[in-house]
């Protein structure tokens, strides 16, 4: 049985679940106009454990979300996440957030583009298949790039994110706009098969991804 502690804080959604064997049992998250992560995560972890009736130490490892995002709130999950696993003694797991917000999405045809706002006009993005087998590497472009203009000349193309960020003007009628946040609860079956696979994270080096 692998009990994992899932943490995500890459966006304004303070998030935590407790995963069994990749199924997420219990999750607690609020998502606010401000960053308040350094407040709420600890007591959300708390929460977690209490409604989940499981204690710390019998959790098996930590997953964090490694970001792209919010920096201060990365490094306060990143923190929350290598101090647990030190005192537990349990390795640390680390997921992508663009990874993570995909999770919940499935589509016959097209291709994935998560976007998370960095600032102004400017997003961390990449680009998922159909079947979320990721086709090019993270990066930060303008919502008028052709990056994104490109794509949607030719199929069905599926934004995740804030659809208020964009101006649909710029696009074709085959964009679909789907509104999501990263969330530790769709980080259960991702970090279950990481376990397994052992593919763990340097505790003592371990920094979130910023780009």
């Amino acid at each position: 049985m692998s009990l994992i502690l899932n943490l995500e804080t890459s966006t304004k959604n303070c998030s935590v679940s407790i995963a069994k064997n990749g199924i997420c049992l219990t999750s607690v998250e609020e998502c606010s106009e401000k960053y308040f992560h350094s407040e709420k995560l600890h007591t959300f972890i708390k929460y977690a454990t209490e409604i989940s009736k499981i204690h710390l130490k019998d959790l098996k490892s930590i997953c964090v979300s490694k970001g792209p995002g919010s920096y201060t709130s990365l490094r306060i999950g990143s923190s929350a996440a290598k101090g647990l696993c030190f005192s537990l003694k349990i390795p640390l797991l680390s997921i992508d957030s663009l990874t993570i917000i995909i999770q919940k999405v499935n589509i016959k045809s097209g291709l994935l583009i998560p976007i998370i706002h960095a600032k102004s006009d400017l997003f961390y993005t990449t680009l998922f298949s159909k079947s979320k087998k990721r086709l090019n590497s993270i990066c930060i472009k303008k919502i008028n790039d052709d990056f994104f203009t490109h794509l949607t000349k030719n199929e069905k193309v599926y934004f995740i994110g804030k659809k208020n960020f964009f101006d649909t003007k710029l696009f074709s009628n085959k964009i679909f706009f789907l509104k999501n946040y990263p969330s530790a609860m769709d980080m259960s079956y991702i970090s279950y098969v990481k376990f397994c696979n052992k593919k763990f994270e340097n505790i003592e080096k371990y920094i979130p991804f910023y780009l």
